[in-house]
């Protein structure tokens, strides 16, 4: 045997070998955006289903403490269900129908803690003496750190009595402060944060244990002394899950350290939905934008899909939003929050896969402003130049052309949306004014040859019902608002979630069809047209 020419053949073999894992490797990178979120690690094959609707306070936050020490480290897992967020019952259909999943109902929450609790080192102690007593707060980041559970003093003889033991370290009668004084730099997470209120003991905090986030919460809208702490210590173009007092100055304190803020206060079960894999998607094909001379056209986004608690808990079903009769009628655009591609990527799955196509489309638009609800011209600036590079690999994962962008009276700061359309997957900007979205009444700017196209008009009770949104497009066509060379052609209208619903978009395009010089398209559609027809 020829041992010299033998070797080189393995050696050969060898470095076709690591080139092969190596462009594997690039390859799913380049499928994967830079991850803001921790994910579960370990895929579940059996799920217990508890209901914390039939619990006190003190035993939601005892299994959803659990659930986040558990999850990430077993197949068998827990699974929370609520009253009022029906959807997460969608959800775990789906795993079991298309994922094969099993799963058992369980009715007493104290049977999990007998059957996980060789899962945990013991508990740590908060006592919830009124709504917004913070230590619980306070418990649920130490109990991050020590792989334990968070116990309110009025259960602890019964989780004693199951054997488990209470840890160094009890968290009753602790102020605001205490979690990050004592524990920020002990190993909690500097890229994700959780604001979250006292008086909310079961959503979410399953996620934050996992995750090793920081659990905080400021009651006073004014008082920024612990946010400041907070989003200043932690790295820059980070996630804060949760929510705070006040939404545009808590905003406008996260922007200003480069933080994202995702409004899940309400989000159940993260850390199991996380462990499915981030697949990149595609959107449902349309009909193609075909060019007509002598007409207005009108596109429909419907708000809040930055709220990624609605679109986990009510949104999918609802016959008010996405689950409508009325939605494949007519062509309809929804922002829709970029957390879900990590944290729920089965349920962003459904979403894209149960969305109408063909003459009537649904067609997904990243929600505001990007990776998370932030206002860009006051987002720190290294921050954002990050932002935009991670956000350009997401929207080409999900197929998604156009970000809608809310922010304070920025429309004209060009060097911002400079930032945005510099990046290839990035075609143009939907522009939301904070004060009212409608501020700056359908005026086009241009940033790289790509158009950021502000809200015209509003379906919002209160402000623009539908019988005035339905007079004023007729308006803007008896005005000659039909030559779609003119910026006036086009109007963007955003559909308060709210206080309008489907049923509403489908009254006003009823009539709006009447007019033979209205044409109803997709985002996407409304768009093209913009880029292609606008003189700029």
């Amino acid at each position: 045997m020829n041992f010299k020419k033998f070797f080189a053949n393995i050696f050969i073999v060898f470095i076709f070998l690591i080139l092969f894992i190596s462009l594997t490797f690039l390859e799913v990178s380049a499928k994967s955006p830079s991850s803001y979120y921790i994910k579960n690690t370990t895929r579940p094959t059996k799920l217990y289903i508890v209901s914390l609707s039939k619990m006190t306070d003190s035993e939601k936050t005892m299994i959803v403490t659990l659930q986040g020490q558990v999850n990430n480290t077993s197949t068998s897992q827990i699974y929370t269900l609520s009253a009022g967020e029906p959807d997460y019952e969608i959800w775990l259909n789906d795993l079991k129908s298309n994922y094969d999943v099993k799963y058992e109902m369980v009715e007493d929450p104290w049977l999990l803690l007998d059957k996980f609790k060789n899962s945990i080192n013991g508990y740590v102690l908060y006592s919830k003496n009124s709504k917004t007593d913070p230590s619980i707060n306070n418990a649920c980041s130490l109990a991050a750190l020590k792989k334990s559970i968070a116990i309110d003093k009025s259960i602890e003889e019964k989780v004693k009595s199951k054997g488990i033991t209470k840890l160094n370290g009890d968290c009753s009668n602790t102020d605001k402060y205490w979690a990050y004084n004592n524990l920020w730099n002990k190993g909690l997470n500097h890229s994700i944060a959780v604001q979250l209120s006292p008086n909310k003991t079961g959503p979410l905090r399953d996620y934050a244990i996992m995750s090793k986030a920081l659990v905080f919460y400021e009651d006073m809208p004014s008082d920024f002394s612990l946010r400041d702490k907070v989003f200043g210590s932690m790295k820059k173009d980070s996630i804060c899950l949760g929510w705070g007092p006040n939404e545009f100055h808590n905003v406008v304190e996260a922007s200003k350290y480069g933080v994202n803020v995702i409004p899940s206060d309400w989000s159940y079960n993260l850390t199991l939905l996380s462990s499915f894999p981030s697949i990149p998607l595609t959107q449902n094909s349309g009909t193609k934008a075909l060019k007509e001379d002598n007409v207005h056209y009108v596109t429909f986004v419907m708000s809040d899909g930055d709220n990624q608690q609605w679109n986990l808990g009510k949104n999918y079903s609802s016959p008010k939003w996405y689950g409508s009769k009325d939605r494949g009628n007519f062509n309809m655009g929804w922002a829709m929050t970029p957390s879900l591609y990590d944290l729920a990527p089965t349920v962003l799955k459904l979403y894209y896969k149960n969305a109408s196509s063909g003459m009537n489309s649904d067609n997904f638009i990243v929600s505001p402003s990007g990776n998370g609800y932030m206002y860009p011209s006051k987002f720190d600036k290294a921050a954002l130049d990050m932002q935009v590079k991670s956000l350009n690999t997401y929207m080409k994962n999900v197929d998604q052309k156009y970000v809608a962008i809310l922010d304070d009276w920025a429309l004209d700061n060009i060097s911002v949306w400079n930032k945005y359309t510099e990046q290839p997957n990035i075609h143009g900007l939907f522009y939301l004014n904070f004060s009212k979205q409608n501020d700056y009444k359908g005026k086009i700017i241009w940033s790289n040859n790509k158009p950021i196209v502000s809200c015209r008009d509003l379906l919002w009770s209160s402000l623009e019902d539908n019988n005035t949104l339905i007079n004023k497009i007729n308006g803007y066509v008896n005005s000659g608002f039909t030559d779609i060379n003119d910026p006036n052609a086009y109007t963007f209208v955003y559909v308060h979630a709210w206080s309008k619903t489907m049923a509403d978009v489908q009254s006003v395009v009823n009539k709006l069809n009447k007019n033979s010089k209205i044409r109803i398209v997709t985002p996407d559609e409304f768009m093209q047209h913009v880029s292609e027809n606008v003189k700029h």
